[in-house]
């Protein structure tokens, strides 16, 4: 074995005792290649200038492809810190703003109805809206005919399937369509006024209607309906 084949043993050895450069060939240790290289060339058989050049080219390129791997991460970290401080600033002027957000959640409050919205991709012969309390027990199922695409809803009217009064408080819905024997795909809305914000390792929260929606889930801002 020559003494060229020899290092890049050594090197290879040492790489795979390293996990921290197991697997990945950085520019400090590709110089180290091509010292020990120089160093221990045949004085016979010296490097060819041009083999030479091709190698310190290599050197170069591998050098630029991390220096713009480095770029395109700080670009990242940047752009994920400037979006963060836009939506922080967004939230913080939606407070007594209406939105629609995307979720299941459903507010029973003192006026004992609560509205329940939804967006249909096809228009729907029969659709099923079932609302669950916080421990996912079913206690409501309405039937409704003949809805239209688009966007829909429905006032619960505060009672369960025995007509009783359910308790205020948070509940969930979801919504099963179909027309005639075709599954019509449903969307559910969280629909109120936004009353304060939470900001927090999670993201920003606001809170409608007596619940928390994120704030990448809100499809639609306006004034709050008289």
């Amino acid at each position: 074995m020559d003494a060229i084949t020899q290092i890049n043993s050594n090197t290879a050895s040492k790489l795979k005792e390293n996990p921290a450069i197991n697997g990945e060939l950085g520019k400090d240790q590709f110089l180290q290649l091509l010292v020990s290289q120089l160093r221990n060339q045949d004085p016979m058989n010296p490097m060819e200038g041009a083999e030479f050049a091709s190698q310190l080219a290599q050197f170069n390129q591998v050098e630029q492809l991390m220096n713009v791997n480095e770029g395109i991460e700080s670009l990242a970290q940047l752009q994920g810190n400037s979006m963060a401080g836009l939506n922080n600033t967004l939230a913080t002027t939606l407070t007594g703003k209406y939105v629609k957000a995307l979720g299941n959640g459903v507010a029973l409050g003192e006026s004992g109805e609560a509205d329940v919205a939804f967006k249909l991709n096809n228009a729907a012969s029969d659709v099923t809206v079932t609302i669950r309390d916080e421990n996912g027990n079913v206690v409501r199922e309405q039937s409704l005919q003949n809805l239209p695409e688009g966007e829909n809803s429905w006032t619960w009217d505060g009672a369960n399937n025995q007509g009783s009064n359910m308790p205020e408080g948070n509940y969930t819905f979801e919504v099963s369509a179909k027309n005639g024997s075709e599954t019509v795909n449903a969307l559910t809305y969280v629909q109120g006024t936004v009353d304060r914000i939470k900001f927090g390792s999670d993201g920003v929260q606001l809170y409608v209607d007596g619940m928390y929606v994120s704030l990448g889930d809100v499809e639609e801002i306006g004034e709050s309906p008289q």
